[in-house]
């Protein structure tokens, strides 16, 4: 009842203050937030031990140590994914905006595009022509309700370090006002703005002034209580999940040359790889045992017999009845990074169903680089990967082997988006 007495008196000033852009209006927002998350019985719509927008932080952060492939998660504005197996460059764009000083992020859109980028060096070396692909990508992400666990001290704890953290934020916004004001009142109206009204001109400053340290401190408060969370440990688990739909429509195709029988004049036939893909993932992130990926995925490829190693190679073409057809495949990944490691181990598994009913596997080791600020920036896997476990696939079909060595980067950039 207090803490409800609280958020309404704070509310009340909040919206009395609204529109005066001041120091003082700012610092109740942020109290206001805080308020709000304080105790071990978050008001509606808030969460344990962070504010909205930090928890978004966390989960940017969290889910930062694996981006493998496009379909993986990412919360920064832009991403790029390389994957020199498949010889693919993918570069992702997320339209979300922030709705509010502090608001959860829920859904999302992307969109980006792909491209063969390896065709050209192994075009280049074989002597022949190129084969270019590209394709745009689009995506659409829900984000589900996180779940957040935690010990009663735990909450205590986190609870003075983040009133620890406003207050800190309260004095600085009070002196970078105070200093703004003077760079303000040293303005000379001769000399800086000939010919306008000085109160005019220092009104109009101060207002962009305003909503820049606004949004530098609101995101501060929000940064700083996801990384002292981070960096303490004064939870038991986080958990995550989302899900997420979304199609690859190729635009420059791949040829391929064909015959019905051995001697027969060739056919040019234009494959139309149209892909669906989609993907649930479960993140756990534990105090003590680290971090723990389980994801889901069906696709819906539209195939051909060329790439589904149904015709046999000869030279450059291929001989039999080419055909096109639909290949659905399911997936399930788990991927593993123990507490405080920046390397771990991660293991998929993908069955195709239909004509191409080939089983593959992926045994890969994922690698983190962070930057200064301890936020993932570059993600390597090197890879292991198995192709057709079950030998469905005869030979003389151009088929490269059962085993390869891979690896990916992944490096998201820009600005988190939320």
């Amino acid at each position: 009842m207090r803490k409800l007495l609280l958020q309404t008196i704070l509310t009340g000033l909040l919206v009395q203050t609204a529109g005066a852009q001041t120091p003082d209006s700012l610092i109740l927002r942020l109290r206001t937030i805080n308020a709000a998350v304080t105790g071990p019985s978050p008001a509606p719509g808030k969460h344990l031990l962070l504010s909205n927008r930090a928890l978004n932080l966390f989960l940017s952060e969290a889910a930062g140590y694996y981006l493998s492939s496009p379909d993986d998660l990412t919360l920064y504005k832009n991403s790029v994914v390389a994957n020199a197996v498949e010889g693919t460059v993918a570069i992702y764009h997320n339209m979300k905006q922030p709705a509010g000083i502090d608001s959860s992020v829920r859904r999302f859109l992307s969109f980006g595009a792909q491209v063969n980028a390896g065709d050209a060096f192994n075009a280049a070396d074989a002597g022949r022509r190129y084969n270019n692909q590209f394709g745009f990508l689009l995506k659409h992400t829900w984000i589900g309700n996180p779940h957040v666990t935690a010990t009663p001290g735990q909450i205590r704890t986190m609870d003075a370090l983040r009133a620890g953290i406003l207050h800190s934020l309260e004095a600085k916004i009070r002196r970078r006002a105070a200093e703004q004001e003077t760079a303000l009142d040293s303005i000379d109206p001769v000399k800086d703005i000939p010919g306008q009204d000085p109160a005019k001109a220092k009104s109009i400053a101060r207002r962009q002034l305003d909503a820049n340290l606004e949004q530098e401190m609101e995101l501060e408060y929000a940064h700083a209580q996801a990384e002292t969370l981070a960096q303490t440990f004064n939870y038991t688990v986080m958990a995550f999940n989302w899900t997420s739909v979304s199609v690859y429509i190729p635009l420059i195709t791949e040829n391929f040359e064909t015959a019905a029988a051995a001697g027969a004049d060739p056919t040019t036939r234009h494959a139309y790889p149209l892909h669906l893909n989609l993907t649930h993932t479960r993140l756990w992130e534990g105090s003590r045992f680290g971090r723990l990926f389980a994801t889901v995925a069906g696709d819906l490829q539209w195939n051909n017999s060329c790439d589904g190693y149904a015709l046999l190679k000869a030279g450059d073409g291929y001989i039999g009845d080419y055909r096109s057809f639909l290949t659905p495949d399911l997936k399930a990944q788990l991927i593993y990074l123990p507490t405080n490691s920046h390397i771990g181990v991660s293991f998929l598994v993908k069955q195709a169903i239909g004509e191409v009913h080939a089983t593959d596997a992926i045994l890969g080791f994922p690698i983190v680089l962070i930057n200064k600020k301890a936020e993932p920036a570059v993600n390597f896997e090197f890879q292991v990967r198995f192709y057709d476990l079950g030998h469905t696939i005869g030979p003389g079909t151009g088929f490269s082997g059962h085993t390869a060595v891979g690896l990916t980067v992944g490096v998201p950039f820009s600005k988190i988006a939320y």
